[in-house]
């Protein structure tokens, strides 16, 4: 059988990042709580004496199956372990192409959205490539309280933004207050592709820029 030391836990870390100095704290009460000294939880597992000493001190990572062990020893479940513990991403690749795909509100295939940031959760900005074709959006205008960045990457698309009608090429970019309802639709009957990243922390009124057409 293979035992669970100091080294198959080292090069079989959890999949899930937790905050490793709470998980120690946690880890350390609960033994405590049963009364248990370091070497009676050893005495019950294939861990050594160090391992443990260093997991509660938030020295290493333990993996999933060191986990399982030691809740069952420790009768607390993995839950009551790391219940709370995770941690957000540093940070999130995605390769070109590979974001989640789906149709815009209304299902409509006007509008097809890649997201770029699914796996950072609570996040403050909202990345995502609109793929644009047909009506666009025209019949869904978009709006949100907070910001909205949008940069076209190909194509030629037009933005009706409240009374305006601004169009924008490749390259160009805009940045608008995206409470005030909006459209982005192809210029012509191509098909067109944009960046939007958009922040739902909106500014007071008087904060607001003026609105300035580009040049």
């Amino acid at each position: 059988m293979r035992t669970m030391g100091e080294e198959s836990i080292l090069h079989a870390p959890m999949a899930n990042s937790v905050n490793l100095a709470d998980l120690g704290r946690r880890v350390r009460a609960f033994r405590l709580a049963r009364r248990m000294t370091l070497e009676d939880v050893v005495s019950r597992t294939d861990f050594t004496v160090s391992w443990l000493s260093k997991l509660e001190n938030g020295q290493l990572t333990p993996s999933l199956e060191g986990l399982v062990r030691l809740a069952e020893v420790l009768q607390c479940g993995v839950e009551g372990l790391v219940e709370g513990l995770s941690m957000p991403p540093q940070f999130v690749v995605v390769k070109n192409g590979a974001g989640r795909k789906e149709t815009a509100r209304g299902g409509k295939p006007g509008v097809i959205v890649e997201s770029l940031a699914d796996e950072w959760r609570n996040r403050v900005m909202d990345p995502l490539i609109l793929h644009i074709s047909g009506n666009g959006n025209r019949d869904r205008p978009d709006n949100h309280d907070g910001e909205r960045f949008l940069l076209v990457l190909e194509g030629d698309v037009k933005i009706a933004y409240g009374d305006e009608q601004i169009p924008l090429s490749a390259g160009d970019s805009i940045y608008i207050y995206a409470a005030i309802p909006h459209t982005i639709v192809p210029a012509g009957r191509g098909s067109a592709k944009v960046l939007s990243v958009s922040c739902e922390r909106a500014h007071a009124p008087h904060d607001r820029p003026a609105r300035r057409s580009g040049k």
